[in-house]
């Protein structure tokens, strides 16, 4: 897992023309634990939605990356068959608020991709932070949620996002 989450990173490194110093790199991966595969071919509907949602950044074409500029920040998208991965160069996240604001939005509109083609299941997601430091991976399980995803469930998304990305801030 370490080398892949370290490609990810030497991706969006390329993509952001940061520094190759991972430890100051957040992941934050959304992990369909009751769906297959996530990647264009499989969830159709949900990457067109995620396409829209970033233009004119993107798109994310099947199993590529894509470098999302909203709000004055940057940050890199991913597509992965476990699911997506969005990654945060924290270095450049000077207004944490807006950041977080971008994520969250971000997050949501995969969510609810996710919960119109998954209508006959509900899917259960894993949102994780993963870092590396000293070389090696430090993982935290930020929510695991039901999709759809109840209103009560969406402001502690909010917070767990925004706790994630301004701790490393």
């Amino acid at each position: 897992m370490e080398e892949k989450l370290q490609r990810s990173m030497d991706r969006a490194i390329a993509l952001l023309k940061t520094p190759k110093i991972y430890e100051n790199y957040i992941s934050i991966k959304l992990s369909p634990l009751d769906v297959g595969c996530c990647c264009s071919g499989c969830l159709s509907e949900t990457w067109r939605m995620i396409n829209r949602f970033i233009e004119p950044c993107g798109p994310v074409k099947h199993e590529g990356d894509a470098l999302i500029e909203k709000d004055g920040n940057k940050f890199v998208l991913e597509q992965h068959e476990s699911g997506p991965e969005i990654i945060v160069y924290f270095a450049l996240a000077t207004a944490s608020a807006t950041l977080a604001k971008s994520v969250i939005d971000l997050i949501t509109t995969i969510i609810k991709g996710l919960s119109s083609e998954h209508r006959k299941q509900t899917p259960r997601i894993k949102i994780s932070k993963r870092q590396i430091i000293k070389g090696k991976i430090e993982e935290e399980n930020l929510i695991e949620i039901d999709i759809p995803i109840p209103k009560d469930i969406t402001k502690q998304l909010e917070e767990k996002i925004k706790q994630a990305i301004s701790k490393t801030l």
